[in-house]
């Protein structure tokens, strides 16, 4: 395997100097983490970006040969190396003799299906360099890595200090990623809360629940991340330096923050919920009351209709010259009567 990546290192080499040369002839030129990149991502699923004597490493949706790439080129612990052949579903942070790991979760929208994903991240810090493990689709964290690649002032802010920094930088970009993600919920809880009372509960049950299911994973999924980021803020030494402290001070508030939010939107929808349901139960009771009482009504029709049909000898008024006309008015006396007592009760 090391002679693999020997051979490899030579090719992507060479071949950056091609493309440079290309490329130049051209007058656009490119950084040469564009180049290098470009054969990193064909064959192994990864993307090295070096600045400042720190160094990146990004492998998205690592397999097998991945994971082998590690065991070959990195010293890191087999524990480690064990966590990141799959993912681990709970945050953590693991601090070994030259090496943290630290693995974070964060939702993201699926779309397609209307539901919320946890999309994990593991970073394994060392002194000079972040090694992060990407298993599913980020939008936010792919574009960050291609804008490093290519964007020398954004380098500079994320490099400028140590591994700690940057990673603290990432984290950061990520958190903030959600808040958009968030406005989809909070801007969505508004318009049911508007929706609600244009007579359009029918349709807002199964659109209520979804919403609230979302929620609830967008919590579930970010909620462990406060046990992690507290306990690295209370204990920096342990795994960063002191100098992390503030940092992951700033990372705590600002989940928080995502954790308060969305609380205050599942709060708001489980309202919304039970607002709708009770206006609901309230319309199928006037529906049965209205049902009931046209069923009361028509009681006395029935009654004199089904005493005068059957088929008996001497029925009263049978044979008589108004017989017919003295049964409606019978009937209709006594749907007046059942009227006014509905009337007197204020039941119509």
């Amino acid at each position: 395997m090391h002679n693999d990546n020997l051979l490899f290192a030579d090719i992507a080499n060479r071949g950056c100097f091609k493309l440079w040369k290309s490329d130049k002839r051209q007058r656009k030129p490119m950084h040469k983490n564009v180049l290098f990149n470009f054969f990193l991502i064909q064959y192994w699923h990864m993307q090295k970006i070096s600045h400042n004597n720190i160094t990146l490493t990004a492998f998205q949706k690592p397999k097998e040969k991945e994971i082998d790439f590690l065991k070959s080129n990195y010293n890191f612990h087999p524990l480690v190396i064990d966590e990141l052949a799959h993912p681990t579903f709970h945050p953590k942070v693991e601090n070994y003799q030259d090496h943290t790991l630290l693995i974070v979760r964060f939702p993201q929208f699926d779309r397609s299906r209307n539901e919320v994903k946890a999309s994990e991240i593991d970073f394994i810090i060392t002194k000079d360099e972040l090694v992060l493990f990407q298993y599913n689709d980020f939008d936010a964290l792919e574009t960050l890595v291609k804008e490093l690649s290519v964007e020398e002032p954004l380098r500079d802010e994320f490099f400028k200090s140590n591994t700690n920094f940057l990673l603290y930088k990432i984290l950061t970009h990520l958190f903030r990623s959600l808040f958009p993600q968030l406005d989809h919920i909070i801007k969505k809880v508004d318009e049911l809360e508007h929706k609600i009372f244009k007579g359009k509960q029918e349709e807002l049950v199964s659109e209520i629940s979804l919403y609230r299911r979302e929620a609830i994973d967008f919590k579930r999924i970010v909620g462990p991340n406060v046990k992690i980021l507290e306990e690295i803020k209370e204990n920096p030494a342990e795994f960063f330096g002191e100098d992390i402290a503030p940092y992951f001070h700033e990372l705590h508030t600002v989940n928080s923050r995502l954790i308060s939010l969305i609380e205050s939107q599942t709060e708001t929808l489980l309202v919304l919920h039970e607002t709708n349901e009770s206006i609901l139960s309230n319309k199928i009771s006037n529906i049965m009351k209205v049902l009931t009482m046209f069923s009361v009504i028509i009681f006395p029709l029935t009654f004199f209709a089904a005493v005068w049909g059957m088929n008996v000898e001497n029925m009263p008024l049978v044979g008589h010259p108004y017989d017919f006309w003295v049964l409606i008015s019978m009937m209709g006396a006594g749907t007046f009567i059942m009227l006014m007592i509905f009337k007197m009760k204020k039941w119509i």
